[in-house]
């Protein structure tokens, strides 16, 4: 993965997959799925690396990025409740938290910045941002596929009042989803 500064190892390497014993490496799924090959995972994650990541990294800087999720063969993904359509399945999409900001400028850093995505979400901001100690945090969801990125933006929350504060006519909410928002506001927590 040339056109990254994370290395092979931050888009795979899963305390959960090691925990359970998982293969998380890129082609461990090729005999249920052809198409995913150990070659078009790795090629999918640079793309989604040099349109989306790198250009976070270049704003916040290497040291404020972290990858809570990239890559995540078929029985990981579905430990961590992903579905089967799961862009993480075929290296399109990944988890990423700043270190010192919260996920809310992160968010719209991204919405106002990153000229192509296929999937921006901000994830459960009910939680709080990211600090090292806490277990359950907030995190965007970015994604990335060669030329199918309509820029879907959304927002996943279990509360229903964060969905309602969101609602308008351009809104469309899904289940836990609320998408078509143009604004992260972190101030509603």
């Amino acid at each position: 993965m040339s056109a990254t500064r994370f290395s092979r190892a931050h888009n795979i390497i899963s305390q959960t997959a090691v925990s359970n014993n998982i293969n998380n490496y890129p082609g461990a799924d090729v005999n249920t799925d052809p198409r995913l090959t150990e070659s078009f995972i790795w090629e999918n994650l640079q793309l989604l690396h040099s349109k989306c990541v790198n250009p976070i990294l270049d704003a916040f800087g290497p040291n404020d990025i972290k990858i809570t999720s990239a890559y995540r063969c078929k029985a990981l993904n579905k430990i961590f409740g992903g579905t089967s359509k799961s862009q993480h399945i075929s290296g399109h999409a990944i988890d990423l938290v700043s270190t010192k900001h919260p996920s809310s400028l992160l968010w719209n850093f991204c919405f106002q910045n990153l000229s192509s995505f296929n999937q921006l979400i901000w994830e459960f901001p009910e939680r709080g941002d990211f600090t090292p100690s806490k277990e359950k945090f907030s995190w965007i969801h970015i994604s990335y596929i060669q030329d199918n990125n309509p820029k879907t933006t959304s927002i996943s929350s279990k509360r229903e009042d964060i969905h309602e504060m969101y609602q308008s006519e351009k809104t469309c909410k899904i289940g836990d989803y609320t998408h078509s928002i143009v604004y992260a506001d972190n101030s509603i927590f």
